[in-house]
């Protein structure tokens, strides 16, 4: 109907809402866009890291898109990520070094302290509004009587939304999958990170050790590596267990090698983009690790809800049972024929 808004939503707290984008908010701009699923936000870094969340549907009491044959869909916008955060978390935040422990043991690094997450006071209701086409994205925050309305500016994309800008990760042609617990990918990327690495490497195979290691290359102090080494049982093992073998941090471990891989796959990235996931790391309850053929890797985060029905305020948080999940995609960093000659050599002599 004329007159309505394209699109509103209400949510009956900002903690899950603030939680999730704050995961992504590594540059100042997002790309947003309305579906009938929920909010999808992305932001990106020179197209070499890539971030991407989707605030579905069911986290809001209300979300009412205007659709239909003759309703075109809502062409996506750009907002300034930052700038939502802060209007999110109008009513307070507290500080707290303790809100998210590490509950699984691992390592524990003073370089941790930089990815931890602030316990949110946020409460209240939270309605988000989008009139039309280029207008200001309205968001209003309610709670105890006191309501504050902020209008933010909404910028339209300099090429129209395609797909093919995304980073690519072909799903049929993954080397790599590796699902575990999320806090012990953190506490690996904190260890390394005290070395000021350049490069990360992951190196995984299913064949011969090191089944699962991250590297940390070029840094100042030496280069560094956290080896995810398979369960030793004190029993003999066969010949053909031994050829088999899994981190016991990890619940899926899957390694397909190229042709000529010698059963290894091996990739660099720049340290300082992954770092970017830091926060995602932290808060995550699982991760899964999936790299395909041209070397793009994805980590993709399972966040548990939490259900703030109960009241406001951190204490009040408990598990609600569901899960939102955000995606990181990665480019692999360029190397010489010289580097991939020297790690086709540690791969051969590993098997043998």
């Amino acid at each position: 109907m004329a007159g309505e808004p394209l699109f509103t939503a209400l949510a009956t707290s900002t903690r899950q809402l603030h939680s999730l984008l704050r995961c992504i908010a590594f540059t100042t701009n997002a790309e947003v866009h309305i579906t009938p699923e929920g909010l999808r936000f992305t932001t990106e870094e020179v197209h070499a890291v890539q971030a991407t969340t989707l605030l579905e549907k069911s986290l809001f009491s209300s979300y009412l898109l205007q659709s239909g044959d003759d309703q075109p869909p809502i062409p996506p916008f750009q907002v300034n990520i930052i700038a939502l955060l802060e209007t999110l978390q109008i009513f307070g935040i507290s500080d707290s070094g303790s809100a998210y422990k590490n509950q699984n043991g691992g390592i524990s690094s003073s370089y941790a302290a930089a990815f931890n997450t602030p316990a949110l006071g946020l409460g209240g209701t939270c309605k988000i509004t989008y009139a039309e086409a280029g207008s200001p994205l309205s968001i209003t925050i309610e709670e105890s009587g006191v309501k504050t309305t902020c209008e933010m500016n909404t910028y339209n994309l300099s090429n129209m939304y395609d797909e093919d800008n995304e980073i690519p990760l072909d799903r049929n042609a993954l080397v790599l999958k590796i699902i575990m617990p999320s806090t012990w990918l953190h506490d690996a990327i904190s260890e390394l990170a005290s070395t000021n690495s350049d490069s990360l490497v992951v190196n995984a195979s299913s064949i011969s050790a090191p089944y699962f290691s991250l590297e940390g290359h070029g840094g100042p102090f030496g280069d560094s590596t956290v080896d995810f080494a398979p369960e030793v049982k004190p029993d003999a093992l066969s010949e053909t267990s031994k050829k088999k073998k899994q981190p016991q941090v990890t619940e899926t471990f899957t390694v397909a090698a190229p042709t000529g891989g010698h059963g290894r796959v091996r990739q660099k990235y720049k340290f300082d983009l992954i770092k970017k996931a830091g926060r995602a790391m932290n808060v995550a309850t699982k991760v899964s690790i999936r790299q395909d053929r041209q070397g793009v890797l994805s980590l993709q985060f399972m966040i548990e809800a939490m259900d703030t029905q109960a009241g406001s305020g951190p204490g009040n948080a408990a598990s609600s049972g569901r899960f939102s999940f955000i995606d990181f995609r990665f480019v692999p960093s360029v190397e010489s024929d010289d580097e991939y000659e020297q790690d086709d050599e540690a791969a051969s002599e590993d098997s043998e």
